[in-house]
C-alpha cells in the first residue's frame, strides 16, 4: 500500500461518504472520469474490488473496500493533524520581570499562562532590575514588568499599572513592634536588613529611606533576594523596609508586625513597557491578565 497516494485516498474517501462517483467529482471540483481513473488505479494497487457496482444503486463498499475506508480515514486525519502541526507558526510571546515582581505581582497570572496562550510559545525571563532592563533595550524581550520610583525611567515610557505601599516589618518580639507613631530618628536608631544596596531596588529604597529622614542606619545585612530579607526578619536581624504586598501571609498570621510609623507612607509604582515596534494582540492580552489581577493600589 505504500505507492497509493494521499489523493487517491481523498478520492476514495468521497465517493464512499458523497455515495457516488458524480457527486465525489463534484465535492472535489474534478471530473467524473477523473474519479474513475483514481478508482481504477486504487483497486489495481490494493489488488481488490473496492466497491459492489449496481446500475441504479450507489456503489457499496466491499470487504476490502470497508478495510481500505478505515484505513483511508485514519491516514487522511494524521495527515491533517501533522500538516496543521508543522505548518503552524508559533508565535513567540517575550517578556521579562524583575525576580521579585514574577514572585508577587505576576503570580496568579503566570498560573493562567499555558490556558490563555495555547498556541504561543511564552519566553519569561526574571532576573535584576538590571538584567531585565538590558534584555529589554537589546530588544531580546518586547516587553519588561518592573517595580520602581514613581518619576523613574521616563527615556522607557514606562505605563504604571498600579502602586504598592512599602512597610516597616520586624519579628514580633523586637523592640519596637508594640511601639506607636515612630519617629524616623528612633527607627534610624535600629539594625535594619535591606536590599542589596549596589542593585537598582536597594538603591532605590535606601534613597526613599533617606528622604524619609532615615539616614545612613546600621546594616545588619545585605541581601539580593527579597525572600531572604523576610527570612532574617523572622530571625530578628532587624528592621526591613519591603512591599506590603509581599508579607501580607504573615502580617495575617502574626509572624511578622508592620510597625506604626510616623512617616509619610512611601510606595513603588509596579508598571510596564513594550516595543512598539511589535504589534501582538497577546502582548495586550498579557498586560490586560496582568491589570486585572494586580492592578490596585497596595
Amino acid at each position: 500500500m505504500q505507492s497509493i497516494t494521499m489523493r487517491r485516498l481523498e478520492v476514495f474517501v468521497a465517493v464512499v461518504e458523497e455515495r457516488g462517483f458524480g457527486a465525489a467529482a463534484t465535492a472535489l471540483d474534478i471530473t467524473q472520469p477523473s474519479v474513475s481513473v483514481h478508482m481504477r488505479t486504487l483497486e489495481k494497487k490494493v489488488g481488490a474490488s473496492l466497491f459492489k457496482r449496481q446500475p441504479g444503486l450507489s456503489p457499496q463498499l466491499t470487504h476490502a473496500g470497508r478495510t481500505l475506508y478505515a484505513y483511508a480515514q485514519d491516514t487522511l486525519a494524521r495527515a491533517s493533524a501533522m500538516s496543521a502541526e508543522f505548518g503552524q507558526t508559533r508565535r513567540q510571546l517575550r517578556f521579562a520581570a524583575q525576580r521579585f515582581v514574577a514572585n508577587f505581582l505576576l503570580a496568579k497570572t503566570f498560573e493562567s499562562l499555558p490556558t490563555s496562550f495555547p498556541h504561543t510559545e511564552v519566553i519569561a525571563l526574571t532576573g535584576t532590575f538590571e538584567e531585565m532592563l538590558a534584555l529589554f533595550r537589546s530588544g531580546a524581550v518586547d516587553l519588561v514588568f518592573l517595580l520602581s520610583a514613581a518619576s523613574a525611567l521616563p527615556e522607557l515610557h514606562t505605563k504604571a499599572l498600579g502602586r504598592y505601599r512599602l512597610a516597616f516589618i520586624v519579628a514580633p518580639n523586637h523592640p519596637l513592634a508594640k511601639q506607636q507613631r515612630i519617629s524616623s530618628k528612633t527607627l534610624a536608631s535600629y539594625p535594619f536588613v535591606s536590599a542589596y544596596r549596589g542593585s537598582y531596588f536597594g538603591r532605590t529604597i535606601e534613597s526613599m529611606m533617606d528622604a524619609a529622614g532615615i539616614a545612613r542606619p546600621v546594616i545588619a545585612a545585605q541581601v539580593q533576594e527579597m525572600s531572604i530579607v523576610r527570612d532574617m526578619v523572622l530571625a530578628g536581624m532587624g528592621i526591613a523596609c519591603s512591599l506590603r504586598r509581599s508579607v501580607n501571609k504573615d502580617l495575617a498570621a502574626g509572624t511578622i508586625v508592620e510597625l506604626d510609623v510616623d512617616l509619610e507612607p512611601m510606595h513603588l509604582v509596579f508598571s510596564y513597557a513594550r516595543n512598539p515596534k511589535v504589534v501582538m494582540p497577546e502582548i495586550d492580552q498579557l498586560i490586560d491578565m496582568v491589570r486585572r489581577s494586580e492592578g490596585l493600589t497596595g
